[in-house]
């Protein structure tokens, strides 16, 4: 299932998370940075670049989880699919 988990560390990562085990698939780093006058812009980073396969959290360094609103679950899928699409259409008014 798809989480945000916030760690110890304050790093913040959303990955495709195992509550039993505490294994996390394709995490990826999650970097807030602040935009005057439009709201706070989410870039997602590789978190495990320098090793192989899943990682597995201590339990004890995650302060908490929570689903990831749609637009950022979108984003995240995104970055692991090999489908290309093409923007949406723009409105002009």
């Amino acid at each position: 299932m798809i989480k945000i988990i916030q760690l110890i560390t304050a790093e913040m990562i959303i990955a495709d998370y195992n509550e039993e085990t505490h294994e996390v698939e394709n995490p990826l780093f999650i970097h807030q940075q602040a935009q005057e006058g439009q709201g706070p812009k989410v870039n997602l980073y590789p978190y495990n670049i320098l090793g192989n396969g899943n990682i597995t959290l201590n339990p004890d360094n995650i302060v908490w989880t929570v689903d990831p609103e749609q637009k950022l679950k979108n984003q995240y899928q995104d970055a692991f699919s090999s489908i290309i699409t093409p923007p949406g259409p723009k409105v002009i008014s």
